[in-house]
C-alpha cells in the first residue's frame, strides 16, 4: 500500500504543469539572455504554435490588460521585436505592421485570426520582491498552453521601479472602447479601418465595388478628411475602385461617429448600395475615437424643466453588419408546435428558419425591458448552445410560447439597446474557429432555458457587448449573417 501511494504522489506530481524559474538576479539580463531564446526556440518548434499567429500582451490578474506600465511593456516589446524577427513566426497584424508603415497587403488579413496569446505579468510579492511570469493562452480553448513558460523573481533596480510607476496603454488594443484613437492619430484610425473593410472586401470574390465617397453629411469636429483618407487607403489596397461619378458607383463610402459616453465615440465607416437594387451588399467597420471638441457646452443659464411625461430619447441601434441578399438563412419565423410533445418545458412556440449553406446556429432573445439573454433548450447547458445546420435544412427553436399570428410579429433589422418588443435572433456562422469566437462571446451573456423570464445584459453592459460583437462580425462578415424577428406577445 505504502509503495502505491509513492508511485500515486509521483504521477500526481508529473501531471502538474511547471515553469522553468530562472537564477539570474537581474531582469533585463534574464530577458536577454533566457526568455527571448526561449520563445522564439519554441514559437518554431512546439507543435501548438505551428503555423499559428500569436499576439503578445500584457496580463494582469490573468486576462490581457489595455492599461499597464512601462517596465511591463518594455519586456514585452523586446519579446514582440525578436519573434517580428525569427523566421516562420507569424504575429498579428495589429502587432507585426510598423508604426511608419500603415499599408496593409491580402496576407496582413490572414494575420487577424490569432490563435494565441503570449502574456507577461509583472507582480510585486508580499516579501517586497518582484516576479516575471510568461505563459501561452489558447484562444479558442481558453486554456494555459502546457509545458510552455518562464519565470523569474527577484528585485528590481531603482530605474526598474520607476518605469513600473509609469502608467502606459497598450497601443495593441488601439482603438477598443478603453483605447481610442485621438485626434493626433487619424492617419492610423483611417489605416485601421481600412484594413477591416478591405479583408472584408477581399473575401467577398464576386463582388465589385465601385465607390464614391459622400462627401454631403459635413463630418465630426476634427475628422474632416477621414473618410476621404479611407477611400485612399482602399485604393492602394486595390481592394476596390473609386468614383468621382455618383452615377457610376454602385456603392457609397460613409462616416460617422456616434457619441457614447462624454468625449468617447465610435466612429463608424460604412459602404452601402447607392441604390435601392442593392447590387452589393452593405459593410461596415468601426472604431472607437476621442473627440474633444465635440462634448456639449455647458448651459449657461438655469437648467431647463423637463415634463415628467416625456420619455428620454431612445438610443440608437448598434450596426451589426450581416450578408444582406446574400443572407446565409431565411428570415425567421416563429411557429406553433405540431403537437405539444415537443415542447421541452412546458407550452412553448418555435423559431424556424431555414439554412441556405453549412453553418452553425445560435439564439439570442431581447425580452423587453429584460435585457438580453442567450438561449437554450431544456437541457440547460452552462456553455453558449449551438445547432449545426446543413445546406436546405429546416431548424426549429423551442422558445417560450408566444403569438405565432403572423400579424403579430415582422422581420427586424435593428439590434435596439432597449426594444420595446420581445425580439429574437439568430446568428449564423458558416467557419468553425469563427465559431468559437462567437460562442466565446455569448457566453458573457445571461442564459434563459425555459419560460422564465431572466433578467439579461442591459444597460452600457449591453452597449459594451454589442460593441465588441460588431467589431468581431465585421472582421469576418463574409462568414457571418443574422436575421431577426420581433413580436408582440399577446399572452
Amino acid at each position: 500500500m505504502k509503495r502505491f501511494l509513492i508511485v500515486l504522489a509521483i504521477l500526481v506530481a508529473q501531471s502538474i504543469p511547471t515553469v522553468a524559474e530562472s537564477r539570474e538576479k537581474d531582469v533585463d539580463r534574464w530577458v536577454d539572455r533566457d526568455l527571448i531564446p526561449y520563445v522564439r526556440q519554441q514559437l518554431v518548434i512546439h507543435p501548438r504554435f505551428r503555423d499559428e499567429t500569436v499576439m503578445f500582451v500584457i496580463l494582469d490578474d490573468n486576462a490581457p490588460a489595455s492599461s499597464t506600465n512601462a517596465l511591463a511593456l518594455s519586456i514585452r516589446d523586446r519579446l514582440l521585436a525578436a519573434a517580428v524577427d525569427t523566421r516562420g513566426v507569424e504575429i498579428g497584424w495589429q502587432q507585426g505592421r510598423s508604426g511608419a508603415a500603415l499599408e496593409s497587403s491580402p496576407q496582413d488579413c490572414m494575420r487577424d485570426d490569432v490563435h494565441y496569446y503570449i502574456g507577461i505579468e509583472l507582480t510585486q510579492k508580499l516579501d517586497g520582491t518582484y516576479a516575471v511570469n510568461l505563459r501561452a493562452l489558447d484562444l479558442e480553448d481558453r486554456n494555459w498552453v502546457t509545458g510552455f513558460g518562464r519565470r523569474w523573481q527577484g528585485q528590481l533596480n531603482t530605474s526598474q521601479r520607476q518605469a513600473m510607476r509609469q502608467k502606459r496603454v497598450d497601443d495593441t488594443f488601439l482603438g477598443a472602447r478603453d483605447v481610442p484613437f485621438t485626434l493626433a492619430q487619424t492617419d492610423l484610425l483611417a489605416s485601421h479601418l481600412a484594413h477591416q473593410l478591405s479583408c472584408t472586401l477581399q473575401r467577398r470574390v464576386a463582388d465589385d465595388y465601385v465607390v464614391s465617397v459622400d462627401l454631403v453629411e459635413p463630418p465630426a469636429s476634427g475628422l474632416e478628411g477621414t473618410v476621404e483618407l479611407i477611400s485612399n487607403n482602399l485604393a492602394n489596397r486595390e481592394a476596390l475602385a473609386l468614383s468621382a461619378d455618383l452615377a457610376t458607383a454602385n456603392a457609397i463610402l460613409s462616416g460617422k461617429a456616434h457619441r457614447i459616453d462624454g468625449v468617447l465615440h465610435q466612429y463608424w465607416v460604412t459602404i452601402t448600395p447607392s441604390s435601392e437594387a442593392g447590387d452589393v451588399p452593405a459593410l461596415s467597420a468601426s472604431a472607437y475615437v476621442v473627440l474633444p471638441d465635440a462634448q456639449p457646452a455647458a448651459p449657461v443659464g438655469p437648467p431647463a424643466v423637463i415634463a415628467a411625461s416625456r420619455k428620454p430619447p431612445a438610443a440608437p441601434p448598434v450596426s451589426i453588419p450581416n450578408a444582406g441578399k446574400d443572407a446565409l438563412i431565411s428570415a425567421l419565423r416563429i411557429e406553433a408546435p405540431v403537437s405539444y410533445g415537443e415542447c421541452d418545458f412546458g407550452a412553448c412556440s418555435f423559431l424556424q428558419t431555414r439554412a441556405r449553406v453549412d453553418s452553425i446556429v445560435f439564439f439570442l432573445e431581447h425580452q423587453a425591458s429584460h435585457g438580453l439573454v442567450r438561449l437554450a433548450d431544456a437541457s440547460c447547458r452552462e456553455r453558449t448552445a449551438a445547432r449545426i445546420a446543413r445546406e436546405g435544412q429546416n431548424l426549429r427553436f423551442p422558445i417560450a410560447r408566444t403569438s405565432t399570428s403572423s400579424r403579430n410579429w415582422s422581420e427586424t433589422h435593428d439590434w435596439g439597446l432597449d426594444p420595446e418588443l420581445d425580439t429574437y435572433y439568430a446568428v449564423v456562422v458558416t467557419d468553425e474557429r469563427l465559431a468559437r469566437r462567437v460562442a466565446n462571446h455569448m457566453d458573457k451573456l445571461p442564459l434563459r432555458c425555459g419560460n422564465a423570464l431572466r433578467p439579461g445584459l442591459d444597460g452600457g453592459a449591453l452597449q459594451a457587448w454589442l460593441n465588441d460583437f460588431a467589431m468581431l462580425t465585421a472582421r469576418e462578415s463574409g462568414q457571418v449573417d443574422w436575421r431577426g424577428v420581433a413580436v408582440r406577445n399577446v399572452y
